[in-house]
């Protein structure tokens, strides 16, 4: 009966010496934040949404292939955040956009003209279409990180 004892200590010891380094990995993804600091709104209207994205084919108009997605839970004095945890180091694009009516998506004119306020990471400011990943890329390093992006109306 001793014997039984003494093994199953050696397997537990043996699985939670496997599980550690698991656990320290996955403990570090939860320390990480991309913090995005969204301004110039033009009201307080509404919700900010964002999608991070790591897929350059995908950026910025497939949603369905975001990496992750967020909404800041308020617009303030022309100013919203959203964070987004858990991420690993890599390189990311973001597209934003102020949901002024929280119908929950973009809304365009007829035409395909923005009705809503929307931005890029990196500020770019679009000339007759979207930017791609790269011209929006940026690095996550990984901790505790912020990104500042203006609304483009």
């Amino acid at each position: 009966m001793m014997q039984h004892g003494k093994l199953l200590a050696i397997y537990v010891a043996l699985a939670m010496a496997a599980a550690t380094p698991a656990l320290a990995q996955n403990s570090a993804h939860q320390k990480n934040v991309l913090r995005v600091h969204l301004d110039g709104f033009r009201n307080n209207n509404g919700k900010a949404h964002c999608s991070l994205f790591n897929d350059p084919p995908a950026f910025p108009e497939h949603d369905e292939k975001a990496f992750k997605e967020g909404e800041a839970p308020s617009i303030r004095n022309a100013y919203a955040e959203i964070d987004f945890t858990g991420i690993p180091p890599g390189k990311y694009a973001l597209v934003c956009y102020h949901d002024e009516n929280s119908n929950g998506k973009f809304d365009e004119s007829a035409l395909g003209m923005p009705k809503e306020g929307y931005c890029f990471s990196n500020n770019v400011k679009p000339m007759l279409s979207a930017p791609n990943f790269d011209e929006s890329a940026f690095d996550y390093k990984g901790g505790d990180q912020p990104i500042s992006i203006t609304m483009i109306y």
